[in-house]
């Protein structure tokens, strides 16, 4: 389809091609109805008469046309010209991330990184399984923003299955292992190829090879990938950590939903762009804080306290949904127990926000991998921040049958800061509290916290702990 450069199709004015593939052919176009510059994507004319193909390029175009999010490539409409349906979309004036590799910069990598996760998070809450994400597949547009593209492989859930039981879709290199093998195929199978990636972003490097299909299979089933820290000494144990997580042969051993991943790369992002000061040291030898120190410390050391918090309260609302109802040892997708973490709200001053933040993120991040429980993403509960909605509304809203609520209230006592945490698990058909234990720490004990929390959740569950 060469010829169509310089042509007008419709109301668009066909500028150059872009680039093609198989699924399509992709040309920049000027839409003189509404004066913006475009990108059409049509289907190869030698695969027009194929009625499955047909299919499987409408099905691109439907599921990615629900998805609003500034980190996925926008469709605008699907049209036909000659017998051949295109699709018009965002077009995005930059490069794909296949041109950026390997990054130098950590801090860029990690950027990047994070708004791929974003992306994917958006596309899985709508049940749409992207099956084919690699670097020629993201765009990094002028403006350094990433842009998820081309979902011609996306499968929505519950659609007719399109493609043919014996062959395989995707990209060899960066196919999950039960892609490989003909097994189903979820948002974890994403989050593999997206670990991949991300090996690649930051070595230059794939995490398997192969000489040929077959060697290279066989290495993505059964070989370990490489050490990052061998390939680059400056990058961050975390990271390799993370990178590896999203790697691992089992769906199950990975990450479940690519929000917890993104989640992990925002603490790291966070990490990396701490300024380490100079220590000043007094007479006898002891260091001095400096002025700033003291309550970068006080807030660190506040941090860890709402990770142990949070790791309390996932522990004990765990136990009470399990209990309330039948016990499985395998839970199917269309029977977990569906819960949304609403951000606890700050009782106390604006510059205490951050606890409050941390506890909510905390929490779902804990209860999100676990098996017969599906949690809501952090970025889609975030709206209800400060919300006056009912929760009733709320959990229609995000179609969860459970939400978990909470406040977290400050107070200066006798010299000590206390901090109360009171939680709330609320059964969204009839607005009943099914669980609620407060939970108190002072800052003076915050780093013997974790014992005193492990006793009262133990107490909670009515188990005794091993020593």
């Amino acid at each position: 389809m060469n010829e169509l450069a310089g042509k007008t199709i419709s109301h668009y004015k066909i500028i150059e091609e872009l680039g093609r593939g198989g699924m399509g052919i992709v040309y920049k176009a000027h839409d003189m109805k509404l004066d913006r510059t475009v990108a059409l994507k049509f289907l190869p004319h030698d695969l027009t008469a194929n009625d499955a193909e047909k299919a499987r390029f409408l099905q691109e175009a439907r599921a990615a046309a629900t998805l609003n999010h500034p980190h996925v490539c926008t469709i605008y409409r699907i049209d036909e010209y000659e017998g051949q349906q295109f699709i018009e979309m965002e077009f995005v004036d930059g490069v794909t991330l296949r041109h950026r590799v390997p990054l130098e910069k950590t801090e860029e990598a990690l950027k990047y990184a994070i708004q791929i996760g974003e992306a994917l998070q958006e596309a899985h809450a709508k049940g749409i399984v992207h099956r084919d994400i690699k670097c020629e597949n993201i765009m990094v547009s002028a403006k350094g923003q990433i842009k998820v593209m081309d979902f011609g492989l996306a499968k929505l859930k519950g659609s007719m299955k399109l493609t043919r039981s014996s062959s395989t879709v995707g990209t060899l290199a960066y196919m999950a292992p039960e892609q490989i093998q003909g097994g189903e195929v979820d948002a974890r199978s994403d989050i593999f190829s997206f670990g991949v990636v991300l090996f690649e972003m930051f070595t230059g490097h794939m995490p398997f090879r192969g000489e040929h299909d077959a060697a290279m299979m066989y290495s993505i089933v059964n070989e370990e990938p490489e050490s990052i820290a061998k390939l680059r000494a400056d990058i961050p144990a975390d990271l390799e950590r993370i990178v590896h997580r999203a790697l691992e042969k089992d769906p199950a051993d990975r990450y479940q939903h690519a929000d917890d991943m993104a989640s992990e790369l925002r603490r790291l992002q966070k990490h990396s762009s701490r300024v380490v000061r100079p220590e000043t040291f007094n007479r006898s030898g002891a260091r001095v804080a400096a002025p700033e120190d003291k309550p970068r410390a006080r807030k660190k050391l506040w941090l860890g306290a709402a990770g142990l918090f949070a790791l309390a309260i996932a522990v004990i609302v765990t136990v009470v949904l399990m209990r309330s109802g039948n016990p499985s040892t395998s839970v199917s997708q269309g029977s977990r127990k569906m819960l949304a973490v609403l951000p606890f709200e700050n009782l106390g001053t604006p510059d205490q926000e951050y606890f409050a933040d941390g506890i909510t993120e905390e929490i779902t991040s804990k209860l999100s991998g676990l098996s017969g429980l599906g949690v809501i993403a952090r970025s889609s509960a975030m709206q209800y921040k400060k919300s006056t909605k009912p929760i009733k509304q709320i959990g229609e809203e995000l179609g969860v049958s459970y939400i978990l609520q909470g406040t977290v209230r400050w107070e200066n006592a006798g010299g000590s800061v206390h901090v109360r945490v009171t939680p709330q698990l609320v059964n969204v058909s009839d607005g009943t509290q099914i669980w609620s234990q407060p939970s108190d720490a002072v800052m003076a004990s915050a780093f013997t916290l974790q014992s005193d929390i492990a006793s009262r959740v133990a107490s909670a569950m009515d188990l005794t702990l091993l020593q």
